[in-house]
């Protein structure tokens, strides 16, 4: 360096440390050149202020991940200097490299860190030792500890100025409405910190805690969607470190990490990533930087492991609200998505599936599987088992009163980026979370990189088998919940208030006294006595729309499955049934969830829909399959489940099947398994739609004289709807040329401009009563000494 660039760099230390300062309010001789800037505190509005502040020295834009990627003065010095000999002014420098290198050094586990004996079962846990419990989940699994065990609870927790510890941890259980007065007595409060050698304790503390705690919950974390790995490495892996070190100081101590999901989506990566996977060889495949620090901090424990130490690694997904009360972080990621979209009024059209859990769910869970004793280390994946879509989710927030468009996500990040540049909008400090580019994964941003299509598939069977013999049971991600998140919100008025859904009369319920009514009517016994009626799991769900329906109107609508325990004087009434019920929705009801559908993919598809939304299939629907199922030709009757009942009640809005559950069927729900259909198959499946569509053909007047049919289609009323197809052929445009390229534009075009051209062939064709969607989905087959016949 001259001394003509060793005084400019001088020059930039001063001015950059002065403008640290400034931003931090300290004192500049407090400030360590090498600390992140986050480790003393620098909130949004600082970090604007010292972007702006360097933007304005250098005379030209600095990148949005400035602070990310040069979190230090250090780093800051660099960049300045770089930028001011840059032709280009183009200064952001890809750490990615360095990074790596970094992460590989910190997987090794140093060789003091090793049990000094072999590990020994306790046979009464006494004391564990719990992190993170001024935290959301960290809460919750103290909460779960002191409910689930006896053992006295010590929780580490930073200390603060001013604050009590023990009043902090108070104050945030009671926060959650979880705090409970019996605690009191087996809660010890630790003052300590994870980003210092041995905890910040002395060596008479830190070894007192080696003889005296039986076990270790490791959940504390620097939770960030930006700051790449340097700027939570302190926090997530050193501090890892150095409470294995802890674990293994005099008695082995089993000691339980609490990791992520977002460990397992790497870009390298494309089978299915189970609990047994170490991800550490696809570490360069993940690019947010607090999900790398939980891969690093889960390959030390491994090691730990390998070496004799009892460990167990718990890889939740993203952790959502209470499912009892609501209760949520209303900082986490879902939770600020969902507050910037809805000030924006808008939402990006990502492929995301949402795999949330309940808060108190997955402490429930970590703390019964800890309970599981295993020599080996064990791995669990904490995910629910019924996801949403991103989708879903943004059209219940327009049925629940929140009006949001869904933009493409380049429309979308446009408007994000120029409405989120103050510290005010909830979504500004995630700014570099979506805006971000990183060219190592074709210079896609990290959503992109999280959609359904580009990320890893994550296995979770073998926790739920074990969760299911601990009767832990994650609630369903369901419109239900939504709701208690919302309603939770609006509460604590983090979320505007709305007038909300709307809630009708919802129906009795199907009691033993319907289902009794039901049989003896069908089995025309009146000895019949319900003894019993249990719900069934099963694999279906609901459709989107009953669903929304169901819940926005307060109705019981949806499909369930029950066995009925019968007490009978006839022998020939079983004493056990299976039966499936379906509680249809009004029509109405569903077109009005229909419209808000429509509404949400476009103005154009909104509008069309609206006008021609008594024109379509929905119409009827709440009468028109209780009246197929109502047949008693024997063509149908014999194709079909047993119907034990079709409920028509128009002045109390019930609308409901009984049928058969179909068990023991060949070829049920096969359509994935397309190579286990032979020819027999396929000929008793063409036999039984032949029979089911005669019953009337050739009665095409008599048909279309049925009250319950419904609309049918001409060359004419195809024609007049012309603007809701070529609405939807437009919006469909976005999904389908990425996979049939644009060659399908022209297709479309055509097909709509033309449809009352090549409609009325189809109208010469003879006309009976089909069933839309025969597929392997929808239909199985009876066996019987051993001829085959079909059941749809």
């Amino acid at each position: 360096m001259t001394h003509a660039e060793l005084q400019e760099s001088n020059v930039d230390s001063e001015w950059l440390v002065n403008l640290v300062s400034d931003c931090l309010r300290l004192p500049a001789g407090e400030i360590d050149r090498a600390v992140p800037l986050v480790r003393y505190g620098l909130d949004s509005l600082g970090a604007v202020q010292l972007t702006t502040a360097i933007a304005s020295e250098l005379c030209r834009d600095v990148p949005e991940t400035l602070l990310l990627d040069h979190p230090d003065i250090n780093s800051l010095e660099g960049f300045v200097h770089a930028a001011r000999n840059s032709q280009s002014g183009a200064a952001r420098v890809d750490h990615f490299t360095s990074n790596l290198d970094q992460m590989s050094a910190d997987c090794v586990l140093p060789d003091d860190v090793r049990p000094e004996h072999r590990a020994q079962a306790a046979t009464t846990l006494r004391a564990v030792l719990l992190t993170g419990a001024t935290g959301f989940l960290g809460a919750y699994l103290l909460r779960a500890l002191l409910r689930e065990t006896s053992a006295d609870i010590y929780c580490l927790v930073r200390p603060e100025e001013q604050v009590d510890v023990r009043t902090r941890i108070r104050d945030k259980l009671e926060s959650y409405a979880i705090w409970d007065p019996t605690f009191d007595s087996r809660l010890h409060v630790i003052a300590g910190d994870l980003l210092l050698p041995a905890l910040g304790l002395d060596s008479e503390q830190f070894d007192g805690l080696g003889r005296d705690i039986d076990e270790i919950y490791h959940c504390a974390a620097a939770v960030n969607w930006v700051l790449p790995y340097a700027g939570v490495r302190d926090a997530n892996v050193l501090g890892t470190l150095e409470l294995l070190r802890l674990a293994c100081r005099f008695k082995p101590k089993p000691f339980h990490f609490v990791s992520t999901l977002a460990t397992c989506y790497s870009s390298s990566r494309h089978d299915e990533v189970t609990e047994q996977d170490d991800m550490l060889s696809h570490l360069h495949g993940i690019h947010l930087g607090y999900a790398q620090s939980k891969c690093v901090a889960e390959t030390l424990v491994r090691r730990a492991a390998e070496r004799g130490l009892p460990a167990t690694i718990h890889r939740p997904t993203l952790i959502s609200g209470d499912g009892k009360t609501g209760t949520s972080n209303q900082d986490d990621l879902l939770s600020t998505m969902i507050r910037g979209c809805i000030q924006m009024g808008s939402a990006p059209d990502l492929d995301w599936v949402l795999d949330c859990c309940p808060v108190d769910y997955a402490a429930d869970a970590i703390v019964g599987l800890t309970r599981l004793r295993s020599a080996s280390l064990r791995a669990f994946h904490l995910v629910n088992p019924t996801t949403r879509h991103w989708r879903e989710v943004v059209l219940w927030m327009n049925l629940f009163g929140y009006p949001i468009k869904l933009d493409p996500f380049r429309d979308w990040l446009a408007r994000l980026k120029s409405e989120s540049a103050t510290p005010d909008h909830p979504l500004h400090r995630l700014r570099s979370f979506f805006l971000t580019r990183y060219a190592s994964a074709d210079n896609l941003t990290l959503p992109e990189l999280y959609e359904d299509s580009r990320r890893s598939r994550v296995g979770h069977h073998r926790t739920q088998e074990t969760l299911s013999t601990l009767s832990v049971r994650c609630p369903a991600l369901d419109v239900r919940l939504l709701d208690r998140y919302f309603q939770s919100f609006i509460e604590r008025r983090i979320l505007p208030t709305v007038a909300g859904p709307i809630r009708g009369p919802a129906p009795n319920g199907l009691t033993h006294g319907f289902f009794e009514q039901v049989l003896r009517r069908y089995y025309d016994d009146d000895t019949i006595r319900i003894q019993e009626v249990s719900n069934l799991q099963g694999s279906w769900q609901n459709s989107i729309t009953t669903e929304l329906t169901s819940w926005r109107y307060g109705t019981a609508a949806g499909l369930s499955q029950h066995r009925v325990i019968v007490d009978s004087a006839a022998v020939s009434v079983p004493r056990s049934l299976e039966l499936f019920v379906k509680v249809k929705a009004k029509d109405r009801d569903v077109m009005d969830v229909a419209e808000s559908v429509s509404a949400v993919c476009s103005e154009e598809v909104g509008r069309a829909f609206a006008k021609h939304k008594h024109r379509i299939g929905i119409a009827g629907c709440h009468i028109r399959e209780g009246a197929i199922y109502g047949q008693q030709d024997d063509r149908f009757r014999k194709h079909v489940p047993a119907v034990f009942a079709t409920v028509r009640n128009d002045e109390r809005h019930e609308w409901i099947l009984v049928l058969e559950r179909l068990t023991d069927m060949v070829l049920m729900d096969s359509a994935a398994n397309a190579g286990d259909w032979h020819r027999q198959h396929v000929e008793a499946a063409l036999r039984g739609i032949a029979e089911i569509h005669s019953i009337w053909y050739g009665r095409e007047k008599e048909l279309a004289a049925q009250s319950w049919l419904g609309p049918t289609m001409s060359a004419a009323t195809m024609a007049e709807m012309t603007d809701l197809w070529k609405s939807l052929a437009d919006y469909s445009l976005r999904y389908f040329t990425p996979w049939l390229g644009r060659d399908i534009c022209p297709l479309l075009h055509d097909l709509v401009t033309d449809v009352g051209q090549w409609w009325q062939p189809l109208e010469q064709i003879p006309r009976t009563l089909i069933h839309n969607d025969f597929n392997p989905r929808n239909i199985a087959f009876r066996s019987d000494k051993g001829t085959l016949r079909l059941c749809t």
